[in-house]
């Protein structure tokens, strides 16, 4: 074998190789977590949003909450294996503009680890105090899915909000945003979105979706 030949086999072992490593990437990426469940999100079978009561599964099921939109609480048996983990199957440019998610981004002058990001645009993640201070943007390969940001009660939590009072209930370091729009963020009394402020009573009067409930 010459040298030509030898350096074409040795493409085509790393080229094996590779495809290997995507594999056994993709399984460990699309694996369903055992042990830990207690208080995560999941998507059933019927694509309905359920939080997990337990901390494992049990003989293949788990036992799981499900809020409906009238705010009724009822409780469910699932079959694990037919549920799927968002923050374990999404990609970055895949999350929905609008959404907040838990992130570590990493643009290599500057970094930010465990820190709310909310998805403003396609391509384009926002953040705000960050490990250098201020408010950040970063593009979907500089960012990090952790989970999504989903209020721990939510039956507590309205799905919009509209008059001053709706506006002034909700907790300190919640986001809201109406679809296709800029996040807002509430800092004390005070709601920001990159250097712009606004007064509660500025909120009011345009509906916005919760996309997050306090920290």
């Amino acid at each position: 074998m010459n040298s030509e030949q030898r350096l074409e086999e040795l493409k085509r072992r790393a080229k094996e190789l590779a495809e290997r490593i995507g594999k056994l990437e993709d399984q460990l990426n699309n694996a369903q977590p055992t042990t830990g469940l207690l208080g995560r999100w999941a998507i059933n079978r019927h694509g309905k949003q359920v939080l997990i009561t337990a901390d494992r599964p049990v003989g293949g099921w788990i036992e799981t909450a499900y809020v409906s939109p009238d705010g009724a609480t009822s409780e469910k048996v699932e079959e694990f294996a037919r549920l799927t983990f968002p923050d374990q199957t999404t990609r970055p440019e895949d999350v929905p503009v609008g959404e907040a998610w838990l992130v570590d981004a990493d643009a290599g002058d500057a970094s930010t680890t465990n820190t709310p990001a909310v998805k403003e645009s396609t391509g384009l993640w926002i953040t705000g105090e960050n490990n250098e201070g201020g408010v950040r943007a970063w593009s979907d390969n500089e960012v990090t899915l952790i989970t999504p940001l989903i209020p721990a009660r939510p039956q507590d939590t309205p799905e919009t909000v509209t008059t001053e009072d709706e506006y002034a209930a909700l907790p300190e370091g919640s986001v809201v945003a109406k679809p296709g729009f800029q996040p807002w963020t509430q800092r004390g009394y005070t709601w920001i979105y990159r250097d712009h402020s606004r007064s509660t009573a500025e909120m009011a009067g345009t509906t916005r979706h919760v996309l997050r409930w306090g920290r």
